[in-house]
């Protein structure tokens, strides 16, 4: 069972926090510590982002890591951290300081987060200014997509995962997945 550090603060403490691993992230005035990265968590990510850095080099935008994606919804601010994000072409990345909400953001689930946490953070970025969602579970090896009105879209082993806000962008869901098999 994975125990996540939690505690109340405002913006401003949350802010002047110490940067550490794993790192956290800010929701509704709570301070929450994602989970740690497992092997097959990491073999995953560094896939994607290598998948959607050279979808950006080739097609414009930009894309990485955990960025801490600043977000104010109902007169609160939220800072999350998804695995890996992508900002097309046009899309305002923000500052050195502020990271606005993505073209497309990636959550991977970690043992001991729930599916259905998941699904409700996928939903909370496309409510607040990203434009779709993919929420990777190695566990089961599918991915759910979050983008316009579809909503947890499950794409699985043989099928090939797109977006329409990545023109010419495919991924092969089993290919994705042989990572794990290394």
């Amino acid at each position: 069972m994975v125990t996540k550090q939690r505690m109340s603060v405002s913006v401003e403490e949350y802010l002047a926090l110490p940067d550490v691993k794993p790192y956290l992230e800010y929701f509704a005035g709570e301070v929450v510590q994602k989970a740690s990265p497992k092997r097959k968590h990491w073999r995953l990510a560094s896939e994607l982002a290598a998948i959607l850095n050279g979808y950006s080099k080739s097609n414009g935008g930009d894309s990485g890591p955990e960025p801490r994606i600043e977000i104010t919804s109902a007169g609160q601010t939220y800072y999350l951290l998804p695995d890996i994000a992508y900002w097309a072409p046009g899309k305002p990345l923000g500052d050195d300081e502020t990271t606005l909400p993505p073209t497309l953001a990636v959550e991977i689930r970690s043992p001991g987060q729930t599916t259905a946490s998941q699904r409700e953070k996928c939903r909370f970025y496309l409510q607040n200014g990203a434009d779709a969602c993919w929420l990777v579970d190695p566990e089961t090896r599918t991915v759910e997509v979050f983008e316009g009105r579809v909503d947890g879209a499950r794409v699985a082993f043989g099928d090939v995962l797109r977006s329409a806000l990545l023109p010419g962008l495919e991924i092969d869901v089993q290919t994705l997945f042989a990572v794990l098999d290394r």
